[in-house]
């Protein structure tokens, strides 16, 4: 069964909404690192410098649900 444009487009349009919000987040943790990293510098405090893997880790988690979805719309 061949994939048609329209099948792409409605997959695309049913995952819009958890496409953005993974990349709102992604964009949430990143300014969040590159705010812990600048007190980071100015304090050099290591309680600091561990914070930065949580929210990396959201990252990661986040990353890797968006290409799962791509993934998932290149297969068909």
């Amino acid at each position: 069964m061949p994939v048609t444009i329209q099948d792409v487009e409605r997959l695309i349009d049913k995952f819009k909404w958890e496409r953005y919000l993974h990349l709102i987040l992604i964009g949430l943790c990143s300014l969040i690192i590159i705010v812990v990293c600048v007190i980071l510098v100015f304090k050099g405090d290591i309680a600091t410098a561990i914070s930065l893997l949580v929210p990396g880790g959201a990252i990661f988690g986040s990353l890797s649900r968006v290409f799962k979805m791509w993934d998932d719309v290149m297969k068909l």
